[in-house]
């Protein structure tokens, strides 16, 4: 009986590594698939994020800006204020609300396969009129929820021009929590050997990325007061661009 068991080890050992390139390669697969499944406990779904966004403006709006910016930070998050990258936690600590709180709502989401982190992007508003955009960076909790871990934003440069009482609303007017057109968007989920190489000599030590390696983000500082984010994502088999934002806005 013991010999038997031996015998059936040795098969065992023996048919595993006569196994198939494809039969590997699947085995891989459904490894790392365990592992997201494990460590995300909840598939993407890059409308939760918008949803968190959304929450965040209403409570911004109702409870207080910047009650609502501690709420919703991420520990070790950073925002950008007055020109600089500033430890948000510190700078929130016990500031007072705002008068009247930034209105803002975001227009597009872009998440990595697994939902670990996500980019909105979207306009803004704030006390005095100003008309801008913004790009929040979320990262999921271990509850599913979604907190946020860098915010920046500029205004429009030229601003829009004024809209005249009884027009609709245009693209440029912002609406918190009503139902808007939002575009939000997965990425590609290629593990493994089958993840499209970065290019080479590409600033991808720079980039910080969720934990199945399919979505990263970076910020560069351009000079004394401006910054550059970039997102990029596994899309189409490739790594593209999915946001280049410049702050202050020099695009126009």
């Amino acid at each position: 009986m013991l010999k038997r068991a031996f015998l059936a080890a040795g098969c065992l050992a023996l048919l595993a590594g006569c196994a198939s390139a494809g039969q590997q390669r699947q085995n891989e697969r459904a490894k790392i698939a365990e592992r997201v499944l494990e460590n995300a406990g909840v598939r993407a779904d890059p409308g939760r994020v918008a949803a968190a966004d959304f929450a965040f403006a209403r409570m911004a709006r109702d409870e207080g800006q910047w009650t609502a910016f501690r709420e919703y930070a991420a520990p070790g998050a950073r925002m950008v204020v007055g020109g600089e990258a500033v430890d948000a936690n510190q700078w929130l600590a016990g500031r007072p609300d705002p008068a009247q709180a930034i209105e803002w709502a975001p227009r597009e989401v872009w998440s990595s396969c697994d939902g670990s982190l996500a980019v909105s992007f979207g306009r803004y508003r704030d006390a005095e009129g100003v008309i801008g955009r913004y790009a929040t960076v979320w990262q999921r909790r271990r509850d599913g929820s979604y907190r946020w871990t860098y915010d920046i934003g500029t205004p429009d440069v030229p601003q829009p021009p004024p809209r005249p009482p009884e027009a609709e609303p245009d693209e440029d007017t912002i609406i918190v929590g009503a139902l808007q057109a939002i575009t939000a968007s997965t990425a590609d989920c290629e593990q493994g050997a089958d993840r499209p190489a970065r290019p080479a000599g590409d600033s991808s030590e720079a980039l910080t990325r969720s934990r199945d390696g399919t979505l990263a983000w970076r910020v560069d500082q351009t000079g004394p007061e401006s910054w550059r984010m970039v997102v990029e994502w596994q899309r189409g088999g490739q790594w593209q661009e999915a946001l280049a934002f410049a702050v202050p806005d020099t695009e126009g």
